[in-house]
């Protein structure tokens, strides 16, 4: 079980990657103050999302998606914060 939760980890790191790097796409093609406010200043991702939704939904949820997988293969890996 211990196997499958550390599979389950990185995978779901993999997958929030992807969603993560799909989002700063969206942000760099509207502009480059977008890109890297939403790379460096905490906030700026979430107005960009809400004032972006449209395009923006798909990759937020793959990237909360691969979250949720990485925090279930901790939790079956025995991985404690």
């Amino acid at each position: 079980m211990i196997a499958v939760g550390y599979i389950l980890l990185v995978l779901g790191c993999l997958v929030g990657l992807v969603g993560d790097v799909m989002f700063l796409t969206v942000a760099y093609k509207r502009s480059l103050w977008w890109f890297l406010g939403c790379l460096f200043v905490p906030i700026v991702w979430l107005v960009f999302f809400f004032m972006n939704l449209r395009v923006t939904a798909r990759p937020f949820a793959i990237s909360f998606a691969g979250l949720f997988v990485a925090c279930l293969g901790g939790w079956m890996a025995g991985i404690e914060l």
